[in-house]
């Protein structure tokens, strides 16, 4: 039976450690994969396992599950036959409360964030201009559109267990001008963060995109000269 959602309070600046409220059910988990920041918990009264997503865990917990936590949790019931978690809270684990005050976004967008995103659509203005060519504006608008709603539709599905986007087609999207879209989403969202291999192909499309238009500059100036 699924128990009440768990009160929440929230009060800024305070940290208190996870508590065992009887309107949770308990589990232990016993299975994590860190990189991709899921697993699974098997009640402590005996059953089949939960999917556990990183998204469910106690916000502001103060540190990442492990295998063999105990494992407050309510059972996810909007989608049925599927057995996964709507909250899980890692017990004996530190909850930094945020203020009720605080924004929508988990971190907020970093200057620097804004100037890599800026500085292609700038260079695609500046291509308009002097080639009246608006395919590379174009691209990098509506594919960073198109990768937000993707990175948004693959956390989802990874929280519900259902299909997961293909990481080929990501990169397909950023090659061909989506990267900013996807640093959005990733900042945002928080999806796809601790992937060393995806960030890695992802800043190598960003660098070839860089030499790309140091390329155009340079050809430009000479031919400007």
């Amino acid at each position: 039976m699924t128990s009440h959602p768990f009160n929440r309070r929230r009060t800024a600046g305070r940290k208190r450690a996870v508590a065992d409220d009887s309107r949770l059910q308990e589990g232990v988990l016993v299975l994590w994969n860190d990189d991709k920041g899921f697993g699974f918990v098997r009640p402590s009264m005996g059953g089949d396992d939960y999917f556990v997503h990183i998204s469910v865990i106690e916000e502001g917990t103060s540190r990442r599950p492990q295998v063999g936590d105990t494992i407050f949790y309510n059972v996810a019931t909007d989608v049925p036959g599927r057995r996964r978690l709507s909250y899980a809270a890692i017990k004996g684990a530190d909850v930094t409360e945020k203020k009720p005050t605080e924004g929508i976004l988990t971190t907020p967008r970093s200057p620097f964030l804004w100037t890599l995103i800026g500085v292609p659509i700038l260079l695609s203005c500046y291509l308009v201009w002097r080639t009246h060519n608006p395919i590379p504006l174009f691209s990098y608008v509506f594919l960073s559109v198109l990768a937000i709603l993707l990175y948004g539709l693959d956390k989802q599905h990874a929280i519900t267990g259902q299909w997961r986007i293909p990481e080929i087609y990501m990169h397909i999207v950023e090659l061909m001008g989506g990267w900013p879209g996807v640093l959005l989403a990733q900042n945002d969202f928080r999806h796809k963060i601790r992937k060393s291999r995806y960030r890695r192909i992802l800043w190598g499309i960003i660098a070839f995109h860089g030499l790309a238009w140091a390329a155009f500059l340079v050809f430009d100036f000479l031919k400007a000269a």
